[in-house]
This record gives C-alpha cells, sequence and structure tokens, in this order.
C-alpha cells in the first residue's frame, strides 16, 4: 500500500485497500461521498472538531493488512506515523458499502475491527437505509448490535465518553 502511494498511482476519486491479501479499488459513490461529508461535518461540531476525524487515511494493522476505512475517529493521544495512525488509536469507523451485502464491510471488517479493538463500528448502508451500530468487541465480533433506520439520529457515545450525534435525514439512498 505503501509503494502504492508513495508511487501516485492511485488514480484520483478511487479508494484502494489491500484487504486478505486483495488489492480492492473502487470509485467513491456519490452516496459514500454525501454520507462520509454528513457524518463528518457531525463530528466536527461537536468538541472532537476536525483534528480526529479522518476519510480515507491508512490504520494500520500489526500483522495484518492495513485499512482507510470511510471515516475514522482517533483517541486525543494518537499519533501521526507518515500518513497512517495505528489501530489502537481508533475509536470509531464508520464503512458505507459500496454494494448490497458487501462481505468486506459486513463480514471481515467486523471481525477485523472488533479483534483488534475499535469500540464502536458504523456500517451506514444506502442499499438498506439502515445504519448499524456495533460496540462492545471480542475476539470475533461485537457483542451490541443496534440497528438505525435512515432519518433516526445516529447517536454515538465514543469510549472517551465523546458524544456525537449524526442527523442521518440526509444520507442518501441507492436501490
Amino acid at each position: 500500500m505503501d509503494d502504492l502511494l508513495a508511487r501516485g498511482a492511485v488514480p484520483e476519486g478511487y479508494t484502494v485497500e489491500i484487504f486478505d491479501g486483495e488489492v480492492i479499488m473502487t470509485p467513491q459513490s456519490p452516496e459514500q461521498d454525501v454520507t462520509v461529508a454528513e457524518a463528518r461535518y457531525a463530528v466536527w461540531q461537536t468538541p472532537i472538531g476536525r483534528d480526529r476525524v479522518f476519510s480515507d487515511v491508512l490504520v494500520r494493522f500489526p500483522g495484518e493488512n492495513d485499512a482507510a476505512p470511510d471515516l475514522v475517529i482517533l483517541a486525543e493521544e494518537a499519533e501521526r506515523r507518515g500518513n497512517s495512525y495505528n489501530c489502537t488509536e481508533v475509536l470509531a469507523a464508520l464503512e458505507v458499502p459500496s454494494r448490497p451485502d458487501d462481505d468486506k464491510d459486513y463480514v471481515r471488517n467486523v471481525a477485523k475491527y472488533a479483534r483488534f479493538g475499535v469500540d464502536l463500528y458504523v456500517i451506514a448502508d444506502p442499499f438498506k437505509k439502515l445504519c448499524t451500530l456495533m460496540t462492545e468487541p471480542y475476539a470475533t465480533g461485537y457483542a451490541k448490535v443496534e440497528e438505525i433506520p435512515y432519518g433516526e439520529p445516529l447517536r454515538l457515545t465514543l469510549s472517551t465518553g465523546e458524544r456525537v450525534e449524526i442527523d442521518t435525514s440526509a444520507f442518501p439512498v441507492r436501490s
């Protein structure tokens, strides 16, 4: 991944991840862009501000393939390492599937993020018009799963006690 980024081999408007040994390169959909922008703006309106929320920034997972979640909220003490952060510094991750029932977001990311202790994982699904909020990570998944339909507020409480409320009524849908 570092080599691809260093050589500028990623076309503008595309997201590239190496996941389970596969290079996944997809263009960002309008639904993904708007959803991430809405979520980011909501975080900016809180005391968390702009310095700890990022989109498509490399997160290192020691001993495994790295990832670039659609949106992450980092711990206050998170330390930048080049253009990446360590997964232990991620308080929350949000993913927007690019296709219905995306195995990457619904299966592989659930297991990986939970295994590495990402306390809060959200899947904002434009196909299902639904946010899936997962908390209480354990070795293979999350103990608590809550579904929030688009149009209802998505309320996040980070492990630091910080709170974010995201208005999902503006999240775009896709058939």
